[in-house]
């Protein structure tokens, strides 16, 4: 086994510019661990790295964060804590962040190295020199584990232009250059984050164009997206695509500065790969209560997740797994629901597919198709949030008003898009009925 301990350094982007660290990332072996800073573990007001790393009250969060066996902090598989894993891209964008990198794949220490000047939210990564020792934190865990640490390993610096940005569709992050959106940027963080068709659906980015327009007609809160078309894009691959989907980062504000955000899978303690959850009836009604309990303005929020809820059912939008949630601090130290993003309709897509094919997400559509105002109240009940008929109000408005609105933005929408959408709006599914 390598005996060399190798190690980043974990930095947090403070909403009053400064470039604050609280910790480091090792790899010794198979072991991955995050080690925070004293001074940051001490700090009553520190920026909220995760919820999940939140107690009862300040004496158990400072346990959390100096827990030595605790899966939230340390591994020994060779793979990151389940909040720094959903960090890491997923499918296409997590090969080629590989080949950029020279490594495997599976190679989570490195391809976190590789990308951590342009991560999702406030955080940043960056290797120490070798020369200035092993930091006093991750030494001491390591010799209370009876783990012997040699010397420190060399590690090398992020790939330039490298980011991680989570997800399976291909994209890129991107700076504004005038007119142009330019991924070769020269080291910066992105502030945009562009998406490409596919050779399998070449209307994929029209699609989720459309289902942009159809969320905000119902006033729901969305991350901010335009179609462009390729040669407004100076994209690093000639790619056969005419057009492209341009999402304005809410992680990111006015000059580039960055504003923390995490997804529920985060929140939650899920591994990417468990980013379906465990069911409709365990992990809405858990977002909600996170929401009642830890957002700074939970009553809007709450809304605005039945809203957004009861708009994917509409819209055939199956993805809405638990990565395409999240929340963001303003403040570094307080949640409100992120904006709406990835919202696609995925119904639209099954029937150019084989009759396997999108399994997981044929299997919630059964679910959704059936889902019922009693399913909802239910919920509601399971979330025990309070002003739950103020919700199921809002959530029946919310139908109302896709069944009146809807049909003239799909006039323009991809045909298989528009034609899945005005069925389940036709009594296609049971929320459109027994409305009251």
């Amino acid at each position: 086994m390598d005996t060399a301990i190798h190690y980043l350094r974990l930095y947090f982007h403070c909403p009053d510019g400064r470039r604050r660290a609280i910790g480091h990332l090792s790899r010794y072996g198979d072991i991955l661990r995050v080690s925070f800073d004293p001074d940051y573990v001490e700090d009553p007001g520190r920026p909220t790295v995760s919820l999940s790393y939140r107690g009862t009250d300040e004496a158990a969060t400072r346990a959390i964060l100096t827990a030595i066996r605790d899966a939230r902090l340390t591994r020994a598989d060779g793979k990151w804590p389940a909040f720094f894993q959903n960090l890491l891209p997923e499918g296409h964008n997590r090969e080629r962040l590989a080949r950029a990198r020279g490594c495997a794949p599976e190679d989570e220490f490195e391809l976190l190295a590789a990308a951590g000047h342009d991560l999702m939210g406030a955080l940043e990564v960056e290797p120490v020199p070798p020369d200035e020792g092993i930091p006093d934190a991750v030494r001491v865990w390591h010799t209370v584990m009876g783990l012997d640490v040699l010397e420190p390993g060399f590690v090398e610096s992020p790939v330039e232009d490298a980011a991680s940005i989570p997800g399976v569709v291909t994209k890129f992050s991107a700076v504004r250059e005038g007119r142009r959106y330019v991924v070769r940027r020269r080291g910066a963080a992105g502030a945009y984050i562009l998406k490409l068709p596919s050779i399998r659906h070449p209307d994929l980015v029209a699609n989720e164009y459309a289902a942009y327009q159809l969320a905000g007609a119902l006033g729901l809160d969305c991350a901010h997206a335009e179609l462009i078309g390729r040669r407004d894009a100076d994209l690093p691959e000639d790619l056969p695509f005419e057009d492209v989907l341009v999402v304005r980062r809410f992680d990111r504000g006015p000059d580039g500065r960055r504003i923390h955000m995490e997804e529920f899978n985060q929140i939650l303690g899920y591994e990417p790969r468990h980013k379906y959850g465990k069911g409709i009836f365990e992990d809405y009604p858990a977002m909600l209560r996170i929401i009642d309990r830890f957002s700074a303005d939970p009553a809007r929020d709450a809304q605005e997740f039945v809203g957004r809820f009861v708009a994917f059912v509409l819209m055939g939008n199956t993805d809405a797994h638990l990565k395409n949630w999240a929340v963001r601090y303003p403040d570094a130290a307080e949640p409100v629901l992120a904006p709406l993003y990835d919202p696609v309709c995925v119904t639209a897509l099954f029937d150019r597919v084989g009759p396997t094919d999108y399994a997981v997400n044929r299997a919630i559509d059964a679910r959704l198709r059936t889902f019922d105002w009693a399913d909802l109240a239910r919920l509601l009940e399971l979330a025990r949030v309070p002003r739950a008929a103020r919700l199921l109000q809002v959530a029946k408005a919310t139908v109302r008003a896709a069944q009146d609105r809807w049909p003239a933005i799909l006039e323009t929408a991809p045909e298989s898009m528009r034609a899945a959408i005005l069925e389940r709006l036709d009594r296609g599914v049971a929320l459109t009925r027994g409305l009251g």
